[in-house]
């Protein structure tokens, strides 16, 4: 048989953040978005919050709309097999302005950066 490989007092495992009704609540009376309810709360998948949410609102018997809990994360955006990088900007604030159908980008590339500048 196989051992198990031991752990050593430095290695540590991060469990996920529990069940809090009342500090969910306090989130949603607050209106935050879904990205500062899971820092707030200690959860690091989006999944995790939705699960909470998702038993919160048949505890409760309402519905709670969340804003960015059903957007995808655009923050790390990968280049598919033809070669494109696609980005979701629904979710991005730029300077304040939302992005709409049609604006225009201009793309610099500067060593390992992409900048796109509105146009």
């Amino acid at each position: 048989m196989a051992k198990k490989p031991e752990t050593t007092e430095t290695e540590s495992t991060r469990i996920e953040s529990r069940y809090q009704p009342g500090l969910l609540r306090q989130c949603i009376s607050e209106n935050l978005s879904a990205d500062s309810m899971m820092e707030r709360v200690g959860i690091l998948h989006k999944q995790t919050l939705r699960k909470h949410l998702l038993r919160l609102m048949a505890e409760d018997k309402t519905f709670y709309d969340i804003e960015g809990l059903f957007l995808r994360g655009s923050n790390l955006p990968k280049v598919n097999p033809k070669g494109r990088l696609t980005l979701n900007l629904r979710g991005i604030i730029i300077a304040g302005q939302e992005v709409r159908e049609g604006d225009l980008f201009q793309i610099q590339i500067e060593e390992d950066r992409i900048v796109l500048t509105r146009g």
